[in-house]
């Protein structure tokens, strides 16, 4: 089979400023996308190619039983858990739909700052160079801006740092006092030293207030199946989110997943494990870099400062693209002053972040 050949200019520089998916399509090596690479394992695959005539040509089943399927998965009570189509869908269905007005630290995951109307959203700028979220400073924030809900990703995508489970709780103690919900994005949490363990979804029958939202493909490595779910003890909310959400909304591969899943936990636990180690070793190399400021990851990918004397993020970008068919990140597109200047760049193998930054440092001498 011959390769896939390279985009044309234009697709190129798409790719590298706002085509959010489909690298599959263009022979890459892709340090954009937060995956898993190690998961699922190889019974899965055939497994799902056994059943594949099946499932593509039968509907998924509906909502209540999707949520049962997950609420056994993750030890929770089925009627606290909507099942999206990703997590994007779930904060359209929730946000957007009963038209919340938002409190978010910034940089964030872009979808949390568009989903609301400009004058319902009150941004809260992380301070450079390390960019920690001060839960206190955050929470009197919220409150001073009148927000019925903040957001907190932990770890944060793109700055990869978490918050610590104690201030997170501390956080959630603070709003529901003032009857302000929070909602918690875990959808890294198992890439964190504490791994799950640092997750607060244990407290959600505790805080009335606390939602938790997890897209199930970073840390499985099947965002292409589209899977996240979003977990509260109100249940009045679940309903009604529910209640805006497509009927059929995950599909049958999808389904088919969360049904095999409870088979791999121990391959799961395994991959998270090998990921943490890929992570670590692309920090190290980068960190190498003179004057690179790098922040230490906490999940799966590593956001870093540019050396002053170095071209900006989107041109190096594409003359990655270009000269050696790898795509990166700049975070021209956040919330972030001089956003150029700052990458996110997703740990693959060992020898592919080392062959990354080999060439990034090339790339920025031409």
């Amino acid at each position: 089979m011959q390769p896939t050949p390279l985009p044309s200019e234009p697709l190129s520089r798409s790719l590298v400023h706002d085509f959010p998916g489909g690298y599959w399509r263009y022979g890459i090596t892709d340090h954009v996308l937060l995956v898993n690479l190690y998961f699922p394992p190889h019974g899965f695959y055939t497994a799902l190619g056994e059943r594949l005539p099946e499932l593509i040509s039968c509907y998924p089943s509906p909502q209540p039983h999707l949520a049962e399927q997950l609420g056994s998965l993750i030890s929770q009570d089925p009627r606290n858990l909507a099942v999206g189509n990703g997590v994007a869908e779930l904060i359209h269905a929730s946000i957007q739909a009963l038209n919340w007005r938002l409190a978010v630290p910034t940089p964030t995951f872009n979808p949390y700052e568009q989903v609301v109307s400009p004058e319902r959203l009150a941004r809260f700028p992380l301070p450079a160079p390390d960019f920690e979220l001060d839960v206190e400073k955050f929470a009197w924030h919220a409150i001073a801006h009148n927000a019925d809900a903040v957001v907190v990703i932990s770890p944060n995508n793109p700055t990869s740092r978490g918050v610590l489970r104690q201030e997170l709780l501390d956080l959630t103690k603070i709003l529901l006092a003032r009857n302000i919900r929070i909602i918690v994005d875990e959808s890294f949490v198992e890439f964190t030293p504490e791994g799950a363990s640092g997750s607060i979804e244990d407290r959600v029958q505790e805080y009335p207030n606390l939602v938790i939202f997890k897209s199930l493909g970073k840390i499985f490595g099947v965002c292409g199946l589209r899977l996240g779910y979003m977990l509260a003890s109100d249940q009045k909310l679940i309903s009604s989110v529910r209640r805006n959400l497509p009927a059929w909304n995950v599909s049958t591969l999808g389904e088919f997943f969360l049904h095999a899943l409870p088979s791999y936990q121990r391959e799961a636990e395994e991959s998270w494990t090998q990921v943490r180690r890929d992570r670590d070793q692309l920090y190290s190399e980068l960190a190498k870099i003179p004057d690179m400021h790098v922040l230490r990851p906490d999940a799966n990918f590593v956001f870093c400062r540019l050396p002053d004397d170095w071209p900006d993020g989107a041109a190096l970008a594409e003359k990655l693209l270009a000269h050696h068919r790898v795509l990166i990140r700049h975070s021209g597109a956040k919330t972030l002053s001089n956003g150029t200047r700052y990458l996110r760049i997703a740990a693959r193998t060992f020898d592919e972040n080392r062959l990354l930054v080999e060439r990034l440092q090339e790339v920025a001498e031409t």
